[in-house]
């Protein structure tokens, strides 16, 4: 498949909103979309996803209008996530059904599980497992996005997860914005046994301390790549090289993104030469 280059875009936030429809971002630099955050909800009949940002709805429209060829994927944490393991569990996973149905209502192409406590890491596992068939007989993808990723799979998730991760997950977001970064974090997951092709380099595109520096950006886009990778994730879009400092979705430059956009296609053009 070809290399996917995925991204966070926030739904709290009104100026990330009305940047995109004013038409100042540029969303052919990203194949997939995580829309930021929703959570496992609690209803009448087990649990589902909740996209609860306050402009969810509008971003996602926004999202599919001026990118139709992109998929966008439903962002979740910890929020009722053993809850809803918990309620498949004991009553025939029955909210895996409901996430199916909301996922298929709204119009998403997926789920992206970003889960950072770990009395819930070790449930995702468990949760992927219950997903998955469902999940793929809906045409449905599942992503995790993996905080700490040089402490390796089994260490943040448990014994299961490779086995789990390799049979119904789509891609692992490794969302390591340090100075180590993808090219030490990749060999801890393929050395216990996890797919190459499920894994994703990540950077840190928004103003901060944990901002990735273009340089690096470039070299660990080349590096996915040279090791057939999945693809590469930045976090995030909406806030990506701010000319304000730290002021949220304020005029982001978008140079992150292009960053890994630009080094793919130079990447992909010196392959087809040959060079």
């Amino acid at each position: 498949m070809a290399f996917e280059i995925a991204t966070w875009y926030d739904t709290w936030n009104s100026t990330g909103l009305a940047n995109l429809v004013q038409k100042k971002v540029p969303l052919d630099y990203a194949t997939r979309y995580n829309l930021a955050f929703g959570i496992f909800q609690q209803g009448a009949n087990g649990y589902t996803v909740d996209m609860n940002g306050q402009y969810a709805s509008q971003v996602l429209a926004q999202l599919k209008a001026q990118a139709p060829g992109a998929l966008v994927y439903a962002g979740v944490g910890d929020t009722g996530l053993v809850a809803t393991v918990q309620d498949n569990q004991q009553n025939k996973n029955r909210s895996t059904a409901n996430i199916v149905a909301y996922l298929q209502q709204q119009g998403l192409n997926g789920i992206s599980i970003d889960s950072e406590q770990f009395e819930s890491m070790s449930s995702v596992p468990n949760l992927v497992t219950q997903l998955g068939p469902s999940f793929k007989a809906a045409g449905l993808g599942i992503a995790v996005s993996v905080p700490w990723p040089a402490n390796g799979p089994v260490s943040l998730y448990g014994s299961d997860a490779v086995t789990a991760f390799n049979q119904y997950v789509d891609a692992l977001e490794l969302q390591d914005y340090s100075s180590a970064g993808t090219p030490a974090d990749v060999p801890a997951w393929i050395s216990a046994g996890v797919l190459p092709g499920l894994l994703m380099g990540g950077v840190a595109t928004e103003n901060g301390s944990v901002q990735t520096s273009l340089a690096d950006t470039a070299a660990w886009t080349q590096y996915a790549m040279k090791k057939q990778l999945r693809g590469m994730f930045s976090w995030r879009l909406d806030n990506d090289h701010g000319e304000n400092g730290t002021e949220e979705d304020v005029n982001p430059t978008f140079t992150g993104a292009q960053k890994i956009y630009d080094t793919v296609q130079g990447f992909t053009r010196l392959e087809a030469t040959g060079k």
